[in-house]
């Protein structure tokens, strides 16, 4: 156990602060000055990087259809749970915690995670992002949890267009073998594009 002694309340402060903020970065979206190495080009580009150690992939395509479409099926993720391959069930925890359940082919176990969402704007992007909320769900015993899974979906107008780009904590947790990895993330950064164009019946493009 590590055990942190300050002197003074300045110093528990400060020391707790930097502790909130560690934890806080550990699962923070990528910003800017990250390099992505690209682990795939067709038929959407999906890339990755690592930040302490951690695994992050992000994929990015356009929908054939308006961002304010795009947008509602989004916000209205807990009914389209059927449009996406991999998702077995989504589970309303409260207003804006879901649990999401995700299908791994035998003989690995399903995966879940339980995240609280939110939505905000920047500038003319619309901008879903969620971070881990385990406490407010149990843990399956035939399911593995994926307790540090976060992310954002960022959508922009292009035209009748809309250019997605899907970003997510990328560990796999479980007996997962290490050389599938890229496999997997290459997957599941094609298939949440694909299956969100699927939501509005629209075709997914690179441009």
């Amino acid at each position: 156990m590590l055990v942190l002694r300050c002197r003074t309340e300045g110093e528990s402060v400060h020391a707790f602060s930097l502790l909130a903020l560690l934890a806080t970065s550990a699962l923070a979206v990528p910003g800017a000055g990250v390099s992505w190495d690209v682990i795939q080009a067709d038929p959407v580009p999906v890339s990755c990087t690592e930040i302490r150690s951690v695994p992050w992939c992000r994929s990015e395509g356009v929908i054939h259809a308006p961002v304010v479409d795009v947008v509602e099926a989004l916000k209205n993720m807990r009914y389209n749970a059927a449009a996406f391959e991999s998702v077995v069930r989504i589970d309303v925890v409260e207003d804006e915690v879901l649990r999401v359940v995700l299908d791994y082919p035998a003989p690995l176990s399903d995966r879940d995670y339980v995240a609280q969402y939110s939505y905000r704007r920047e500038g003319a992007a619309h901008v879903f992002e969620w971070e881990p909320a385990n406490a407010k769900y149990p843990v399956e015993e035939d399911i593995v949890r994926l307790p540090s899974f976060a992310g954002e979906w960022r959508l922009e107008q292009r035209g009748a267009r809309t250019w997605v780009r899907y970003t997510w904590h990328a560990e796999i947790n479980g007996s997962f073998p290490s050389f599938g990895y890229k496999t997997a993330w290459k997957k599941a950064g094609h298939e949440a594009l694909r299956d969100l164009a699927q939501t509005q019946k629209a075709k997914l493009t690179i441009r």
